[in-house]
């Protein structure tokens, strides 16, 4: 019994002290501004989730940005280079390094 309410603690903290983990960790918690508890472990779990979208978002543009450069390498023209990576001519370029010159 005692470790059964020891979960629901831990699992549930009252608005004022999930507003001091935010505040603490520089989070986003996310709840209901009416709600006198907040589930931790599912703020939690949604911070994580964001967190690995931005890390797969941040993945996804490092291989365009290698690939880009490997077809650069190669002699491939910028346009193609730009298709092939699925970024805008200008992204691509200042990837490249050439700000602007048409290759």
């Amino acid at each position: 019994m005692r470790k059964a309410a020891n979960e629901k603690r831990f699992r549930e903290a009252e608005r004022r002290a999930a507003d001091v983990i935010e505040a603490i960790t520089n989070s986003d918690i996310k709840y209901d501004e009416e709600d006198e508890v907040v589930n931790v472990c599912l703020a939690i779990q949604e911070m994580r989730m964001e967190e690995r979208k931005i890390g797969e978002q941040d993945g996804k543009l490092r291989k365009a940005k290698e690939a880009a450069g490997k077809l650069h390498e190669m002699g491939l023209d910028t346009e193609k280079i730009a298709q092939a990576v699925g970024y805008a001519l200008e992204t691509v370029k200042g990837w490249l390094g050439l700000n602007g010159n048409a290759q």
